[in-house]
């Protein structure tokens, strides 16, 4: 009788501990990260071919120093010593576009501590003329690059953190007009725009993050340079950025929002209707800031990739392709307050790659990706 008690308590033993799987987190898609110096605190990094050679570079808004820094990529994933475009006080963000339609890529800066955007038209191999500045409202913090009015060439929807949402329509000579300007909302810190309700006009969404905000606004395009104020959606604490991809393979665009307080996320999927419904909320490490997706892991799916500035860190979680991602992710070192991230296939081998701005060590972190045996 006893040794069958025995029997019993260790196959309850064993049960219990096939229960309790550990998982794991995934393995690393990324090389270790190579560092370069950039200016003083680093906010925002984006990629584009800038010297028409077939490769990406990039450009960091260094908000400490008046200063973009331009890394030129080598063609191998490597970038030289970066070159310094002279900005207005404390640049804030980027966007690229072909402004003046010249097949060169333009670039513009939006200045927080004066009010204006700096335009810088491309002479072409990565020379820039002197910018054109254009004001649009007090303390530029985001912006976004569409067709807003049908006319094929590109215009730019500003929000600015005193309430303040401006659209610049693009002349395509590389001039832009002033069109609408709208309250979006308390703070507004992201911006994006998209085919958010289903017709065929580009639309906005704006994430606010005021005193006690935890939404983020639509803006539904008319067509021709304007748009109507509409429904509000519930994020988590204070949202501060948002991204939109296909997460669920539906062919829908889905929005991904990144929220200031509680380092959490929330993953608002578009339903057959054109309508988002409630979001699906996930962890991230310590003070979430911006993501990026693509597939990193390389198998077809779109995976995450997010900056944690409390955390000193990124947080790479791989996508289930049906709007879910794996837990727990993992949490890669690049270094002191990760800022902003700019994906891409930085030395044309099929894998995403991916650049960090780390704004406390003023370093730019480029993480190359790793050859990876992709699915037929």
């Amino acid at each position: 009788m006893a040794n069958r008690s025995l029997l019993i308590l260790a196959v309850l033993f064993i049960s219990f501990e096939a229960g309790c799987v550990k998982i794991e987190p995934p393995s690393n898609p990324f090389h270790q990260p190579t560092s370069y110096r950039v200016e003083q605190s680093p906010s925002f990094v984006a990629a584009a071919d800038l010297n028409q050679d077939g490769f990406l570079d990039l450009a960091v808004a260094n908000t400490g120093s008046q200063s973009l820094s331009l890394f030129i990529n080598n063609k191998d994933g490597s970038f030289q010593d970066p070159t310094q475009l002279k900005t207005g006080r404390q640049p804030r963000f980027i966007i690229f576009g072909d402004f003046n339609e010249d097949g060169k890529i333009d670039l513009a800066a939006l200045n927080n501590d004066e009010d204006n955007l700096y335009l810088y038209l491309n002479q072409g191999q990565a020379v820039f003329a002197a910018p054109s500045i254009y004001e649009v409202g007090r303390a530029p913090f985001t912006a976004t690059v569409a067709d807003f009015n049908g006319d094929r060439h590109p215009d730019v929807a500003v929000a600015s953190r005193y309430d303040r949402l401006m659209i610049l329509l693009g002349k395509g000579d590389g001039t832009f007009k002033n069109g609408m300007v709208a309250d979006p909302g308390a703070i507004p810190t992201g911006i994006i725009s998209g085919l958010f309700n289903g017709d065929a006009f580009v639309d906005l969404a704006i994430a606010n993050n005021g005193p006690g905000s935890n939404e983020f606004v639509f803006f539904w395009g008319r067509g021709d340079g304007t748009f109507e104020k509409g429904e509000n959606l519930t994020a988590g604490m204070k949202p501060l950025s948002l991204i939109s991809e296909d997460f669920n393979q539906d062919h829908r665009p889905d929005i991904l929002v990144i929220n200031g307080l509680g380092d959490s996320l929330s993953l608002f999927l578009q339903g057959k209707d054109g309508r988002y419904g409630k979001p699906y909320p996930f962890g991230a490490e310590g003070g979430p800031v911006a993501a990026v997706a693509a597939d990193f892991s390389g198998d077809g799916l779109l995976d995450l990739v997010v900056a944690n500035s409390r955390s000193d860190n990124i947080s790479f979680l791989v996508g289930k392709g049906d709007g879910t991602f794996q837990h727990p992710p993992l949490n890669i070192h690049t270094g002191v307050a990760p800022f902003s991230l700019a994906a891409g296939d930085f030395n044309q081998d099929g894998n995403a790659d991916i650049a960090v701005v780390n704004n406390e060590d003023q370093t730019l972190s480029v993480l190359i990706g790793k050859q990876k045996k992709r699915r037929d």
